[in-house]
């Protein structure tokens, strides 16, 4: 067991606890529990937003990524940190403006219509379930790793699981939002200290930026893979097997000691260095080049998911709601744009420095972590930031990379639990149920909703890996987050963006973006799904879909419904749009006046009519 690394998880999750103990008195009303009364500062909001948003598949997933895939791998971080453009040019403000607690509170609204509301509510869930699955899963595997004990009879797995979910319902019920906010806030920094000491470390150690990119792609990229040995020796059309390739790559006494033994068993599988192809030329895959994960079409929508997904995440969107002003919330949201930089800037250098190092270690032997390896290489290339801490600055740093790991998913775990809670309890037990329920009893539904999705999350998690299909996913858990993306970047983001900015936009139009946009994506989805498990009708063989790629259909679809039938439909533009254009885009001076000329106290202080 990796005693540092329990007792620096440990300390986290007990400062957390007294963060949320701290908040507790302040969190008993709806404004306070949801966004704590509207009353963060900028840069606070933006460490806290930060928090929220970088998860373990930013904080482990984006140097992984960029140790196993070099140039490939850093969209990733460009596309994370790009996603809050859109929330900068077109969102934050005037969403905050506008003064309601969530989504499908101001798509409401917006149009007059609970229906809209409700199919708002069932995309936020949808979003927050692909979202918060996946961190379970991770809290279990990180766990797992870096720990190595269970605990009350669990395995370490389960106990991840287990730890994470009932720790989350604590600190986000008990503290509600202001806690929230602190504990993000924190964790953020601690995360992102957590890397800086890693990728300073590597400096130490000899790490040369320019140089190691340069050694990296002076050849053909090599990865480790898992193969069946009937498939490592089946040739190809030219009489060339996969084992031919992998030895012309491997040294000869590695594959005498780890495969050559096994090479009579068909059934067995063997891990290899495999030459990587390029999917945008003939050729090898070269680190600093593109093509190794991506077509030309699989970058565009990759980043498409990435940049336009972000703007529609229920729990980034609730952050901006709790600053004071619109004002404020656009410059909350360019401090997470350089935060943000920042932050995946060095998660590139950690992946980078990963890819040059490993290799001196593993020939040292200073390895301490269960960690597979194949000629100086990691097979699993997210662990590629606790073996750096480990291999360069011993058990301190590594526990200081694992607080980092844990806060990265308690602080996104504790977002989703108080966006998915904010619907339940605000958008449908409020606005159905009871509308006349006292203050008291909305909290406490509130909380009530925060802890059942907090074990519909625990569940799913400890049911994940006795589900077979998943095991023919490569890196599922990062492919659940980019659906939780696709499905914001499609059956949300479009209508959002366009009734924030058109006029013209009609309860219709909204209704049909919504539907077509997150249905046919959804539909993709599946369809992807299937053929990766080999269930697709051969009568949709030929359909495009990817990981990532629903995004580069659905979305354009979504837009077109939403314009087309807004046209279509445009004698039924909402009556009280004008009141709605002041409240999106009118200044505190303008919207001032508008509401004392509502209540006739305007003409008597000599202000002209609007």
């Amino acid at each position: 067991m990796q005693t540092t690394a329990l007792l620096t998880t440990l300390l986290v999750l007990a400062s957390a606890l007294v963060v949320s103990w701290a908040a507790r008195r302040r969190a008993s009303t709806r404004v306070e529990f949801y966004l704590a009364g509207r009353t963060v500062s900028a840069f606070l909001n933006a460490s806290a937003v930060c928090g929220d948003y970088f998860s373990a598949a930013s904080f482990l997933g984006v140097a992984g990524a960029v140790y196993a895939s070099g140039l490939d791998g850093v969209w990733y971080g460009v596309g994370f940190a790009g996603g809050f453009v859109p929330l900068l040019l077109f969102t934050a403000s005037p969403l905050r403006r506008f003064g309601e607690y969530t989504l499908p509170d101001y798509f409401a609204a917006r149009f007059e219509s609970n229906a809209v509301r409700l199919v708002a509510v069932a995309l936020v869930q949808v979003i927050v379930l692909f979202y918060l699955a996946p961190q379970m899963v991770g809290a279990g595997t990180v766990w797992e790793l870096l720990v190595g004990q269970g605990l009350l009879g669990m395995s370490p797995y389960a106990t991840g699981v287990v730890v994470t979910a009932a720790s989350m319902v604590v600190f986000s019920a008990l503290g509600g939002m202001r806690g929230m906010t602190w504990n993000q806030a924190l964790q953020f920094w601690i995360m992102t200290s957590a890397m800086a000491v890693v990728v300073a470390f590597a400096f130490a150690a000899g790490f040369s930026y320019t140089r190691a990119l340069r050694d990296l792609s002076s050849g053909p990229l090599v990865n480790p893979e898992r193969w069946r040995v009937a498939e490592l020796l089946r040739p190809d059309p030219t009489g060339v097997t996969a084992a031919d390739r992998a030895r012309a790559v491997m040294s000869e006494a590695y594959w005498e000691r780890h495969v050559a033994p096994h090479l009579d068993d068909p059934a067995a599988d063997v891990v290899v260095l495999m030459p990587q192809r390029s999917r945008l030329q003939p050729g090898p895959a070269v680190y600093n080049q593109p093509g190794h994960l991506y077509t030309a079409v699989d970058h565009a929508s990759l980043l498409l998911t990435l940049v336009l997904g972000t703007a529609g995440l229920p729990h980034v969107v609730m952050r901006f709601y709790t600053n004071p002003t619109g004002p404020l919330a656009r410059r909350s949201t360019v401090y997470v744009v350089l935060l943000t930089s920042v932050f995946y800037w060095l998660a590139t250098a950690a992946g980078i420095a990963g890819r040059a190092l490993t290799p001196r270690a593993a020939e040292s032997g200073g390895v301490a972590l269960p960690v597979q390896m194949v000629e100086g290489l990691l097979a699993h290339p997210d662990q590629v930031l606790p073996f750096l801490a480990q291999t360069l600055g011993g058990g301190l740093l590594l526990g200081y990379v694992v607080a980092g790991a844990f806060a990265a998913m308690f602080s996104t775990i504790g977002g989703l639990l108080l966006a998915s809670a904010a619907s339940w309890g605000h958008d449908v037990f409020e606005q159905f149920l009871r509308p006349d329920a006292p203050e008291r009893l909305r909290v406490l539904v509130a909380k009530l909703a925060l802890v059942v999705m907090a074990l519909v999350a625990m569940a799913i998690g400890l049911a994940f890996p006795r589900v077979e299909f998943l095991r023919a996913f490569p890196a599922v858990i990062a492919l659940m987050v980019s659906w939780a993306f696709a499905i914001s970047a499609s059956g949300l983001v479009p209508a959002l963006i366009v009734s924030l900015w058109w006029r013209g936009t009609t309860l219709r139009g909204a209704l049909a973006g919504m539907v077509a946009g997150g249905g046919t994506c959804l539909v993709l989805l599946g369809a992807n799904l299937l053929r990766v498990v080999e269930a697709l009708p051969h009568w949709l063989a030929g359909l495009p879909v990817g990981p990532a790629l629903p995004t580069l259909v659905s979305a354009p679809i979504a837009f077109l419904c939403v314009f087309l039938v807004s046209w279509w439909d445009r004698r039924n533009v909402p009556v009280h749009v004008d009141e709605v254009w002041m409240r999106l885009h009118g200044t505190a001076r303008e919207r001032q006046e508008r509401l004392l000329q509502r209540a006739g106290v305007g003409s008597e202080l000599g202000w002209e009519p609007l």
